[in-house]
């Protein structure tokens, strides 16, 4: 063997010992020492205490009459089961300490070693115990010198999050110690900012933010709810999508905390609002930290807590003592029943803010919050009156939330919930401590007057093709509603193919996926006007994705809120939008005419307004059609092998379990037999769809011409060679002009009033 090749040899045999040794460490470390200089006592003589039992939970089961212990050793001596506990605690308890002994730090790092990361904004606990009567291997010890050589580049990165630490817990110190109070008055307070249109009594801090923000005036909903709310009514609110519902609740809010003469991490939260979404909830507590960011809170003076996340930071976080919350119900319920004493501190909360309320409170869905409000109040303490609630969404009728399909009967003489009636329903099920004041900005609008709606008639089969041919000539920042999963799992690679940069959002994914979809998408709006993000109706409330020009609905809603908050993603914060139906015949004369019914009767309008036809050209459809077939071949093939690879894999692993060696001899009912077919239909080998990928990229290739036939560039009744001196040409389309899709809109309905007037 050559000198170069036995080094190499020797190099990556000692680097596979390296990888098993630090496997060994981490996997199964080596046995620790232990010195039993403890004291040897019986069962009977340790100091056990009762398991604290959640008043929020119904069934105890077991629990009632058990009793736990810690820092106590278990030790056989002579056969017999004994306890071990040290001489200056033969009670069976240990002090308290602030530091994580070197087991704590290893688990840790076995944490990280799993993929899970860590939030850079919550402070970690980095010393260990040097105390320890246990001596730890050379193995184990190797971890821990691996994770002290990088804490001296976490220490740089996390000084400014431990300053403030510190600080913070000085300032409790100091107030638990009576040295003194720290109160928001010895803050520097920011000079006033001239907001004259705003709500008087708002603080300089809140106001300064406002001044930075551009928010110059409040809108009808803010000027109206911001002095009620202070000053402690409760307050059903109702306003259009995207007319600043959320300011409307938060500030307030931030007053609310903002006059605590001092915080703790033993106060109560100023206020918990709930979302029906996890998407929402973010939003919501990325606005109010905005609002908030000139104002005197804390680092966690602001946090979320929702479903996909870790549940341990959540409940660190809330030991910080949080001014306010953002929550969604599953995962709130799921915190207060698992501590007596955080659910005794969260009862004491002063504002309850219910955010897309309609949502929250629909049969299914109110479980969870009901039991949240029942909970509260029982651990709320008697010298306390009711909390205050708020309640806003943009629906409160009760004819949007029924089915528009063909099986719902409609009732001719449904109408919009009165005042009255919907104060009353509300009532039932919130139990305000006063009767509510009904703030409602749009009594006759539903979806605003900022978005134009248009239709598409297409055939059911025809709905890829007609999503194409709308982005191709109206290019645009487009968010896509379906209403299933499998169609937003499709449309991502058929677009995709077609070159347009698309995005998936829909429940099946985890809380991180969204996120990560919806920033890629914000980027890639930003630097593409042809991005699209294609997503089920969880997106549909209240997500505010700045820069939405078109809203598709690919499928007809199921009921007609849906429609609103799907509509009301675009033409946000007094921007112009547009939204359109792609409907086919059957939906037409079912659906889609409930759907303009209830919107009418909502708006108290004796008449349906019809809504506006986008033309079709025929001749660029048909140029089209090619590229769309061969897409669509591609992407339903790629669906078909993941769900095939997936289902096998599932197969595979329920036959383990089951102790199933043989799959061969397992029988396959009608059903399997005929999706298995239907799967095998749309799968392509290799070979075929790399032909198809090549035969794609040539027609995306071709030019797309408004009219084939022409041979001269001035020929016919469209000059051609004007159109493209001007500049007025289609980037993709030869002989379109380039035209947005609300001008085009617009001009229609003038042309339509002009000759109605005639």
């Amino acid at each position: 063997m050559k000198p170069k090749e036995k080094l190499r040899s020797k190099k990556g045999h000692n680097k596979q010992n390296r990888k098993e040794k630090f496997k060994k460490s981490v996997a199964k470390p080596k046995s620790v020492k232990k010195n039993h200089t403890g004291k040897l006592v019986s069962a009977s003589s340790l100091n056990w205490k009762p398991v604290e039992i959640p008043e929020t939970l119904d069934d105890f089961q077991g629990l009632f009459g058990v009793e736990e212990i810690d820092g106590v050793g278990v030790v056989i001596k002579d056969g017999e089961i004994k306890f071990e506990v040290k001489e200056d605690h033969e009670d069976g308890s240990v002090k308290d300490t602030d530091q994580m002994s070197d087991d704590d730090d290893i688990f840790q790092d076995a944490e990280s070693l799993d993929g899970r990361e860590v939030d850079q904004n919550e402070p970690e606990n980095l010393g260990s115990n040097s105390a320890s009567t246990e001596t730890v291997s050379k193995s184990t010890s190797g971890v821990i010198s691996n994770k002290k050589a990088k804490q001296k580049k976490q220490d740089k990165e996390n000084k400014k999050d431990e300053d403030q630490e510190d600080a913070e817990s000085d300032l409790i110190s100091m107030e638990e110690e009576g040295e003194g109070l720290f109160k928001f008055s010895q803050m520097k307070i920011p000079e006033d900012v001239d907001l004259p249109l705003w709500p008087e009594g708002l603080s300089p801090f809140v106001r300064q933010s406002l001044s930075i923000l551009g928010f110059r005036e409040p809108t009808p909903i803010q000027s109206e709810a911001i002095p009620l709310a202070i000053s402690g009514k409760d307050i059903i609110g109702k306003a259009i999508t995207g007319s600043g519902k959320t300011l409307a609740y938060g500030i307030p809010l931030i007053e609310k905390y903002l006059t605590r003469e001092s915080r703790s991490k033993q106060a109560p939260p100023a206020g918990i609002v709930f979302a029906p979404t996890r998407e929402l909830a973010h939003q919501v507590v990325k606005h109010l930290k905005e609002i908030a960011k000139d104002s005197p809170l804390t680092e966690h003076g602001v946090i979320s807590v929702t479903g996909g996340l870790s549940i341990q930071r959540q409940q660190r976080l809330l030991d910080y003592g949080p001014g306010i919350i953002v929550a969604t119900p599953g995962r709130f319920l799921e915190l207060l029943e698992s501590s007596n004493e955080l659910a005794t501190r969260l009862a004491s909360v002063e504002v309850l803010v219910l955010d897309e309320a309609d949502r929250l409170l629909q049969d299914g869905h109110f479980d969870e919050l009901e039991k949240i409000l029942s909970s509260l109040k029982k651990m709320r303490p008697q010298n306390i009156q009711r909390w205050q609630t708020l309640v806003f969404s943009a629906t409160f009728s009760k004819e949007l939330f029924g089915k528009l399909g063909s099986k719902y009967r409609w009732n001719e003489d449904q109408g919009l919930a009165e005042d009255e009636q919907i104060i009353e329903l509300l009532g039932k099920r919130l139990r305000f401590r006063q009767k509510p004041t009904l703030v409602d900005t749009n009594p006759t609008e539903v979806v605003t007057n900022q978005v134009r709606e248009a239709l598409i008639e297409c055939g059911a089969t025809e709905r890829d093709l007609h999503l194409y041919y709308f982005m191709m000539m109206y290019p645009g920042t487009t968010l896509v509603f379906a209403n299933s999963i499998d169609a937003v799992r499709r449309l991502v690679p058929f677009l995709q193919n077609l070159g347009i940069p698309a995005f998936g959002l829909h429940s099946s994914m985890i809380q991180k996926q969204r996120l990560r979809a919806i920033e890629r998408f914000t980027q890639a709006s930003k630097s593409n006007n042809h991005a699209v993000l294609i997503a089920t109706d969880v997106a549909a409330r209240g997500l505010d994705i700045s820069g939405i020009q078109h809203v598709v609905h690919y499928h007809l809603p199921r009921t007609a809120d849906t429609y609103v908050h799907r509509t009301g993603r675009t033409g946000r914060a007094g921007k112009e939008g547009v939204a359109v139906i792609l409907c086919s015949p059957k939906e037409a004369s079912g659906p889609l005419r409930r759907l303009k019914r209830a919107l009418a009767k909502t708006a108290h309008k004796k008449h349906t307004e019809e809504i506006q036809l986008l033309p079709i050209d025929q001749a660029i459809m048909s140029q089209l059609n090619p590229r769309v077939q061969l897409a669509a071949q591609l992407a339903d093939a790629t669906v078909t092998s993941d769900g095939a690879r997936k289902e096998k894999d599932w197969v595979r692993l329920a036959a383990e379990e089951l102790g199933v060696d043989d799959l061969d001899n397992l029988q396959e009912d009608d059903y399997l037999k005929r999706d298995r077919k239907r799967r095998e239909g749309k799968t392509l080998s290799q070979k075929e769809m790399n032909q198809a990928r090549n035969k794609l990229e040539q027609l995306l290739k071709t030019t797309i011409r408004k009219d084939s036939r022409r041979s001269y560039l001035t020929g016919g009744s469209y000059n051609l060679a004007d159109v493209l001196l001007k500049g007025k040409g289609h980037q993709e389309i030869v002989g379109q002009e380039k035209v947005d899709v609300l001008t085009f809109l617009k001009k229609k309905a003038e042309n339509k009033k002009k000759s109605s007037k005639t």
